[in-house]
């Protein structure tokens, strides 16, 4: 525990605002005022971050800030995502990036994701970005803040439902009517094919060792889409991806993760090794 709280005014990459104070984090949507109040007496210094575009969450920022006695932020003082790509990795290291099935969500071990399972195959040491809950873009953003160049590396997508309006996750269940009417099957898919290309493109021209893979559910066009990522020779197509649950009762368990370490280790072993 740090004795610094920086606290965020959005849950979008909140931990990326603690790793640039070395500060434990949190955000205004996860915990009421008397809940930050009381967080706030464990901790010696306090930071109020912006760390979206959203003025609205700005100004709750601000008035949370007033309240407690403390400094308020200001929108140029505002934090989105780190752009710097000064993150480099040794040659032993290897990035993983994607939502809670990269995480570990379901898992009471790290030692059953499939990120430690594969770390093992290729004998190498995982470097874990994971994004629960969250989408594609974030999986596209994330990797442009590293130094990519002859790194080793496997992007792991979710579902196409998944997007970011006005800053805020929005999940496809909670589309409004309005919103449903303009982000078709047809919208979202063609969005998720141009995430993919973008970041094949980004990985192929800085000579990266990877491979990518999708973890969603059924939907319409899945067919189509996998049809289409199926055209990247880096792409792994797993075809039975749940096969067991999670210890913890929820997610896939070690027997899904094992499959999946066990279907990127053929295909990245058989693009670079």
């Amino acid at each position: 525990m740090s004795n610094r709280l920086v606290i965020c005014s959005s849950p979008i990459d909140d931990n990326y605002v603690g790793e640039k104070y070395n500060a434990d984090f949190c955000n205004i949507d996860e915990l009421s005022l008397e809940q930050l109040k009381q967080k706030i007496q464990n901790y010696a210094e306090i930071i109020f971050e912006h760390n979206c575009s959203n003025k609205d969450a700005l100004f709750k920022l601000q008035t949370i800030a007033n309240l407690t006695g403390h400094t308020a932020p200001s929108a140029d003082n505002s934090f989105y995502i780190n752009r710097t790509q000064d993150k480099k990795f040794n040659s032993d290291q290897i990035l993983y990036i994607g939502c809670s099935h990269t995480h570990g969500v379901g898992h009471s071990t790290q030692q059953t994701v499939y990120t430690n399972i594969l770390s093992k195959m290729l004998n190498k040491v995982p470097v874990v970005d994971a994004h629960s809950g969250r989408g594609n873009w974030l999986t596209e953003e994330k990797l442009q803040t590293y130094d990519l160049k002859n790194t080793s590396v496997i992007l792991q997508f979710t579902d196409i439902y998944r997007i970011r309006l006005n800053g805020i996750n929005v999940r496809g269940q909670d589309f409004t009517k309005e919103q449903s009417a303009v982000f078709s099957d047809e919208v979202l898919a063609s969005i998720f094919l141009n995430i993919v290309k973008r970041s094949v493109n980004l990985l192929r021209a800085n000579n990266a060792k990877f491979c990518f893979f999708q973890i969603s559910h059924e939907y319409p066009l899945h067919q189509e889409v996998v049809s289409r990522l199926s055209t990247y020779k880096e792409f792994v197509y797993i075809e039975n991806a749940n096969l067991d649950t999670g210890d913890l009762g929820n997610h896939m368990g070690v027997i899904s993760h094992t499959h999946w370490a066990e279907e990127i280790y053929k295909r990245f072993t058989a693009l670079y090794m």
